[in-house]
């Protein structure tokens, strides 16, 4: 990104060491503000400078050459109270670390490290509140008293993010390792035209709430090249909590990700919960996701309302993820409640396709979950190859199981108005591979099947309307496996499948069709 000017502003000659003990404060933000100024660039030589947060200007370029680390210091007392956003909610909280706000023209360049010293914070986490420092207590209060949320939020989760793009427009991040963060690593909210291309984004496994990069209510974003290895959610993507971020309204919207890598963590790509403002035109692609939890995953639930539309999913390899693909409407609450009245408050869904996927080593192969009273629209899978055959793990709760149903391996659809599957390969060790109910319309054209046992291949249960084409088990299946079984359905449509399968079929009560394996 160009600067305005050609300025150049090295934080040594305003004072700053870089020896890592001495706090190097003032010199850096002297220099942050005389360039925001006149426009240019704050460099920062190689050392390691302490410092409490930051802030940056309009026109600045903040370059971090390799070897140099900007450290924040272990000191509640050192960051202020501000105001922005923390999971949703418009909130009083923690500086923080490194803070782009109400700005314009910015660039964070170099090879350079931003460190923000989580371990500091993470241990007040198993303190009890009368272990905690006095003074931390009282700003804690205060933010309670400020924000009037209590109820809705642990006011330490308003620990400050490493770094934050706030009510900005035109900024740059590249070259640089962000890590260590407090709470969020990477946070952009409120913003316009986001690049952050070819940056190092590490938090511990243990780290909590330590998100990689989270875009909020910001739109042309682009996430490229990027490393992330996260202790949490590595990209999601997010607008707003329930009937406040309805009323604000600000979407998170035309966003790309392309070419990154993602290692560890809860989850590759994360849409929500927090998505009331709504979320639409993502694209994520050419991406690799190893040893996830999940890989795509779209969570909300009711009271949040907002629409989750046309999102694109191409080009991915995963390996060791413990569930591929979750869109579940039912976060933290009850798969089996009733249907309630659709309201503000009802999320919806729609329009989200998965292509060219490949997902090796997994655990369940999917798990999609609308809400009875709003279906969820528009799911369609195409050349999407999952193995999922990798057993349960005893420690670990599957992602079906966590995010409330227990369908072990297999691909699980429930009250969605329209699904389609084509070219996809499915293959699990035992029981179905594929299960949907409370289904309008679903559709498999050249799908392959593997699994062993006596249960049918495909399990339907109250699908209006099913067509099935071209479809196959596996030689290396079970021979004596039913290929699908539909109870309490409407019309079954069978065409061209490998086997002596019946051209069409009208369901009206239990019924079982045998596929013969094809030679």
């Amino acid at each position: 990104m160009q600067t305005t000017s050609g300025a150049r502003f090295d934080v040594r000659e305003f004072g700053a060491t870089g020896d890592g003990t001495t706090r190097d404060t003032d010199a850096i933000q002297s220099a942050l503000e005389e360039c925001a100024d006149a426009g240019g660039t704050v460099l920062v030589p190689p050392g390691d400078y302490l410092t409490a947060p930051l802030s940056v200007g309009d026109d600045t370029t903040l370059h971090l050459e390799a070897g140099a680390t900007i450290r924040f210091v272990g000191d509640y007392e050192a960051f202020p109270t501000v105001e922005s956003r923390w999971e949703g909610w418009e909130q009083a909280g923690f500086h923080p670390c490194l803070w782009v706000t109400d700005a314009e023209n910015v660039a964070i360049t170099g090879r350079g490290t931003i460190d923000g010293g989580g371990e500091y914070w993470w241990d007040f986490l198993d303190c009890s509140e009368a272990e905690l420092p006095a003074g931390l207590r009282d700003r804690l209060a205060e933010f309670d008293e400020r924000n009037g949320k209590a109820d809705d939020v642990s006011s330490f989760t308003l620990r400050p993010p490493l770094f934050q793009i706030h009510e900005s427009t035109n900024v740059s991040v590249s070259g640089v390792t962000l890590r260590n963060s407090p709470f969020w690593n990477t946070h952009v909210v409120y913003s316009e035209n986001v690049t952050i291309h070819d940056v190092n984004v590490e938090n511990p496994a243990d780290a909590p709430n330590g998100d990689g990069i989270d875009i909020d209510s910001s739109q042309y974003v682009r996430v490229s090249d990027t490393y992330i290895n996260a202790g949490d959610d590595a990209i999601c993507i997010k607008s707003g909590k329930n009937a406040e971020g309805r009323e604000i309204g600000r979407p998170a919207a035309r966003i790309t990700v392309t070419n990154c890598t993602v290692e560890a963590g809860h989850g590759g790509v994360v849409i929500g919960s927090e998505m009331s403002g709504d979320v639409r035109d993502v694209t994520v692609s050419n991406c690799t996701f190893t040893d996830t939890d999940r890989g795509v995953r779209i969570k909300t639930q009711r009271d949040r309302g907002g629409v989750v539309e046309d999102l694109r999913f191409d080009t991915i390899v995963m390996r060791r993820v413990a569930c591929p693909f979750v869109i579940n409407g039912y976060y933290f609450t009850d798969i089996d409640s009733e249907p309630e009245p659709v309201d503000d408050g009802t999320p919806l869904v729609r329009n989200v396709h998965f292509h060219d996927i490949t997902a090796r080593e997994v655990e369940s192969a999917g798990f999609f979950a609308g809400l009875p009273e709003q279906r969820f629209e528009g799911l369609s899978f195409s050349n999407v190859r999952i193995d999922a055959t990798r057993s349960l793990e005893a420690t670990d709760l599957s992602p079906a199981m966590a995010d409330g149903y227990d369908q072990e391996h297999a691909l699980f659809c429930k009250s969605i108005a329209d699904v389609s599957f084509t070219d996809v390969t499915v293959r699990t060790p035992d029981g179905p591979a594929l299960r949907i109910a409370e289904t309008d319309a679903v559709s498999f054209d050249d799908v392959r099947l593997e699994h062993a046992g006596d249960e049918p291949a495909i399990d339907l249960e109250n699908v209006d309307e099913a067509r099935v084409r071209s479809c196959a088990l596996s030689a290396s299946g079970s021979e004596s496996s039913p290929f699908l079984r539909a109870c309490g359905s409407g019309r079954v449509s069978l065409a061209g499948n490998h086997g002596s399968i019946a051209q069409s079929v009208d369901v009206t009560e239990e019924i079982t069709l045998t596929l013969e394996t094809s030679e």
